[in-house]
């Protein structure tokens, strides 16, 4: 029998958890072996008026040891997100490189669970099931994964994950939120044309608070530095509309001309029986042109 699960609530930015334990099997005398599992569903989104836009969908269902960190986990595996504070900025170099690099403790095992879906606006889309090269004895296993047209992985819409289960792992299905595409976080300058031009020593950033506890960031390149802008602390330019959540980017964080993509981050748990943790994450973006001056 398939099990549902609604998951309702924003999942805390930062952090998947296995928050139980499952027993292995041990032999008389041994110690026990405890292993916990988690998942992690991305759905991505960009709009790039120069490149053209693009979305992707990926699921990973990840058994650990408990010697080892379920971050470490998804590091190892790609799936990590890595983001500085509330308010404040960092090289991505910085953000992967501060955190332990070191090999989990044991294997990460990357669970077949069957067919994986994802329905949103009445269509369904498959992602496509890859054996993952046991390269490095650390990660083996089945990743998910599917490149799409962004028609068919929409913004503020419900999606469905369906998971059809294997012999040993039970299916479920999970009905989440997405957000909207970030189209409404508006970068000063960029009314005039498809560029904008950064003068001064910042440039400011506005959009509609939604209410939730979605995050809004910015990756800046070609200078590879990222920024989770803080709305709520941020000063309200002279002149601007009133409502609007304010933060501001430094010119100093930008090269002469390269791109500001910015990011609306969304986050639910995943509360389904035979899992200890995990999340479905919205992660949608567009893609501005600046040029320093």
């Amino acid at each position: 029998m398939r099990a549902s699960a609604l998951a309702l609530l924003a999942f805390a930015p930062g952090v998947i958890g296995c928050a139980g334990n499952v027993s292995g099997s041990a032999s008389p005398g041994d110690a026990e072996v405890t292993f916990s599992t988690s998942a992690v569903v991305v759905v991505e989104r960009t709009i790039d008026t120069t490149q053209g836009n693009r979305a992707e969908a990926s699921a990973r269902f990840v058994r650990v040891g408990a010697g080892s960190s379920p971050q470490d986990a998804l590091r190892a595996i790609g799936a990590a997100l890595d983001l500085p504070g509330r308010g404040t900025c960092a090289s991505v170099a910085a953000l992967s490189g501060g955190v332990a690099r070191s090999e989990p403790a044991q294997v990460v095992e990357l669970l077949d669970v069957g067919s994986v879906s994802l329905e949103a606006s009445g269509t369904e889309t498959r992602l496509v099931p890859r054996q993952l090269p046991d390269v490095t004895d650390v990660v083996s296993g089945v990743v998910y994964a599917r490149a799409a047209d962004p028609s068919l992985l929409p913004a503020s819409t419900r999606y469905v994950v369906h998971v059809g289960g294997s012999a040993d792992r039970e299916g479920f299905d999970v009905a989440v939120i997405a957000p909207a595409d970030p189209s409404d976080v508006l970068v000063a300058g960029e009314d005039g044309g498809a560029t904008v031009v950064a003068r001064g020593t910042s440039i400011d950033l506005a959009w509609t608070p939604n209410g939730t506890d979605d995050l809004v960031y910015a990756d800046v390149q070609p200078s590879a530095v990222r920024c989770v802008l803080d709305g709520t602390s941020a000063a309200v330019p002279p002149g601007s509309r009133a409502g609007f959540a304010h933060a501001s980017l430094s010119t100093s964080l930008m090269d002469d001309a390269g791109t500001i993509v910015v990011h609306r981050l969304h986050r639910e748990p995943l509360h389904v029986r035979g899992l200890e943790g995990g999340e479905v994450r919205f992660d949608f973006a567009r893609t501005v042109a600046y040029l320093r001056r």
